[in-house]
């Protein structure tokens, strides 16, 4: 007998259905995430490659002129970050398995190569904020990388930027976490220098501590903090001006005026020509009298002695402190005709080196990327003219002899300077980080500042060059015009 084949019931069919139809759903979206996630994965090599040329080229031992050639035919320019960066946002938005890695891409590798890397940054670190949740754990971690080896074996290495979006899942519960105000402090000390970081993490904290922890009574240390903040924002230079007026402590109003006219000192050095008298003027009307009133209280930043040590300021100790920075060391003012001493004991100023544009080098031995830019240095000597061009080099270094050690194998062959730590010239100069290179022309007017040898800044040094012989075609040195 043939018995008939049950039929399956309609319910149980579409189930199946809808099952397969599931599956198949996941596995394109697997493969459309792998997809996007393999655009981060070829920029980052073709990245890693770009830069390893680069350094080959920069070292090798041949001419300027066919350095550039290398770099133009041979290594091209920087690799886009466009399409990857695409590919990263559509990982995090998929909730791929590779979400948090492409967070941290956004954080890490955006700023100055992503025409949208401020939302980039902003879009990883929400990302990763709420992946990694209010744990304050994750901000111990890498606060205090040597807790032990165990601790590090068993836990992993602290990372930076999971650091930062734990600290912003804490602040945006508005105050109710048991550690809102060490996390918001963390954000506002650290929360721009850290890769990964931005203005924004600092904004996030310095609101956190004006809404949420009333009677706040650490302002100076924080308005240190937000003063020193990397990258523009127009909210940071806001709210240090709100702390200036009447209605805040004096201790916390000139504190505030010092880091408001800190950072319009820098944001001279990067203006226009034309906006740079206006910045500058706004500058030292914050900074002239900052102090009255409170002038032997103790100014929140240390500066360090001839030995090194950590050592305190006051207050106007500060004001003429950053008062000579606005008139002497800033782009579009005039030197004072500053002094060192060279490594062979011999002491001399600026004026020793009548009429000729001089880069001014603050570096250090210890300094990696100061090191990385030696190759140019020594193009530079060897292409420019003597009579019109001179490096002066001036070590931050401890010891004497570290510098005069690191010669041996490394040569300079230009001018030396030994200043040491303390210095009040790098503290002038507002030498927060090395290599800080100035570019003077023969007149001593501050051409330009920065921290590495762009192309940009190399061709403003070598127009400088070009124009102060086509000033005195004869070559004859006249004296620099500096203040004393």
């Amino acid at each position: 007998m043939i018995r008939s084949r049950r039929s399956t019931p309609m319910h149980v069919t579409c189930k199946r259905l809808l099952s397969a139809v599931v599956v198949s759903l996941a596995g394109t979206l697997a493969i459309a995430a792998e997809a996007d996630w393999r655009l981060v994965e070829a920029y980052l090599e073709l990245d890693e490659a770009w830069h390893e040329r680069d350094r080959e080229i920069n070292t090798a031992d041949v001419s300027a002129d066919e350095k550039e050639r290398r770099r133009t035919e041979e290594r091209g320019e920087h690799p886009d970050i466009v399409l990857a960066v695409g590919g990263a946002r559509a990982t995090i938005e998929s909730d791929g398995k590779r979400a948090v890695e492409a967070a941290q891409f956004l954080m890490e590798h955006t700023l100055g190569l992503s025409p949208t890397a401020d939302s980039d940054i902003e879009f990883g670190t929400a990302a990763l904020a709420e992946r990694v949740g209010p744990d304050w754990s994750v901000i111990e971690h890498f606060t205090n990388p040597n807790r032990g080896f165990l601790a590090r074996l068993f836990s992993g290495n602290p990372s930076g930027t999971e650091a930062l979006a734990a600290a912003r899942a804490i602040v945006d519960l508005g105050g109710s976490h048991d550690r809102t105000l060490d996390a918001a402090e963390f954000l506002v000390a650290r929360g721009a220098a850290i890769r990964g970081g931005s203005p924004k993490n600092v904004l996030a904290g310095i609101r956190t501590l004006e809404s949420h922890v009333p009677d706040y009574d650490d302002w100076p240390r924080m308005l240190m903090h937000l003063g020193r903040a990397r990258g523009d924002s127009e909210e940071i230079d806001e709210f240090l001006a709100s702390k200036t007026t009447a209605g805040n402590e004096a201790l916390v109003r000139a504190t505030a005026r010092y880091y408001a006219a800190s950072r319009l000192a820098r944001a001279i050095n990067a203006a226009p020509d034309e906006e740079r008298d206006a910045l500058r003027e706004r500058a030292l009307d914050l900074a002239s009298g900052l102090s009255n009133g409170v002038e032997d209280e103790e100014f929140v930043a240390k500066v360090r002695d001839a030995e090194g040590k950590s050592t305190s300021q006051t207050l106007a100790d500060a004001e003429r402190g950053i008062l000579a920075t606005l008139r002497y060391a800033t782009v579009g003012g005039t030197v004072s005709d500053f002094a060192g001493v060279r490594l062979n004991g011999i002491e001399e100023t600026l004026a020793d080196y009548g009429g000729q544009v001089v880069l001014v080098d603050f570096w250090a031995t210890w300094c990696g990327p100061c090191i990385a830019g030696l190759p140019k240095l020594r193009d530079l000597v060897a292409d420019l003219p003597t009579e019109r061009f001179e490096i002066l080099s001036i070590s931050i270094d401890q010891e004497l002899e570290s510098v005069i050690d690191f010669q041996e194998d490394e040569p300079m062959p230009w001018a030396q300077w030994h200043i040491g730590v303390g210095s009040e010239l790098a503290e002038t100069w507002q030498v927060n980080a090395i290599p800080a290179y100035v570019l003077i022309d023969g007149r001593g007017r501050i051409l330009a500042k920065g921290n590495i040898l762009s192309d940009e800044f190399l061709a403003r040094l070598r127009q400088a060059v070009a124009d102060a012989t086509q000033e005195d075609p004869t070559g004859s040195a006249e004296d620099p015009t500096v203040e004393a």
